[in-house]
């Protein structure tokens, strides 16, 4: 079945006018993303589109940060396997707590979560 994507969540517009996402917004997130959340007022589709499309970037970084901490873990294969798991469970986590219903994820949330996960990540590579 395929899942239909929301973003309301990031849309919700508070009585002042000023979209939710740019309240909670974690490090991270491109100013592009805010602006585009912003500019959709509360219309789902285009939050959505929004939500994919900063989804990409930030499942690039987090991609990204956990191959550098698993190669900065080459000769300690015991936390290589600890780091592989955590990551597992991180994905089956944020996947039960952004879906909504059966058939219905919030787009933001899965941003959120991830660009959050990305920063963990980050700051156990050492340079």
């Amino acid at each position: 079945m395929q899942l239909k994507m929301l973003a309301a969540a990031a849309a919700v517009v508070v009585s002042a006018g000023t979209p939710v996402l740019a309240q909670v917004a974690p490090a991270g997130i491109s100013d592009r993303y805010t602006a585009c959340q912003a500019r959709a007022r509360g219309n789902t589709v285009q939050g959505g589109i929004c939500a994919q499309t900063e989804m990409a970037s930030q499942d690039a970084r987090l991609n990204k940060a956990y191959q550098q901490v698993m190669r900065q873990l080459a000769s300690r294969p015991a936390q290589r396997i600890a780091l592989r798991d955590e990551q597992r469970s991180w994905l089956k986590a944020r996947d039960y707590e952004c879906k909504i219903d059966g058939e219905t994820i919030d787009t933001a949330c899965l941003v959120s979560k991830t660009a959050t996960r990305a920063n963990e990540l980050e700051r156990k590579i050492r340079f």
